[in-house]
């Protein structure tokens, strides 16, 4: 992506991860609206951090999709071993603590 005027940029290129994964105008519409969030033009690796950022919450699994014991079983295993993982990208925690008295609480047992 380049500057293609001043309110222009030009596209040359596309990652092929994403090719059949997400909505090429929606993806590169987003990715202009969080840049558009910067004071001043970022820097080529905060552009890369904010890519990974929505790639990663593009391939997420997301709430409702069917899951067999095995893909949890293999998601589990690799949140321990990810770096950042008690939150996404957006900063929203990825899991809760609850204690037996909350969850009672939650199904009106106490």
């Amino acid at each position: 992506m380049a500057a293609a005027g001043p309110n222009s940029v030009a596209l040359h290129t596309f990652p092929t991860l994403l090719l059949d994964r997400v909505d090429h105008e929606r993806f590169v519409r987003d990715l202009l609206d969080r840049l558009a969030e910067h004071a001043t033009r970022p820097q080529p690796d905060t552009l890369l951090h904010e890519l990974l950022d929505m790639l990663a919450c593009k391939a997420a699994v997301k709430a409702g999709d069917p899951l067999t014991p095995e893909e949890i079983a293999a998601l589990l295993a690799r949140r321990a071993t990810a770096e950042r993982s008690s939150h996404c990208p957006h900063g929203r925690p990825t899991t809760l603590r609850l204690t037996l008295r909350d969850l009672e609480r939650q199904f009106h047992r106490r």
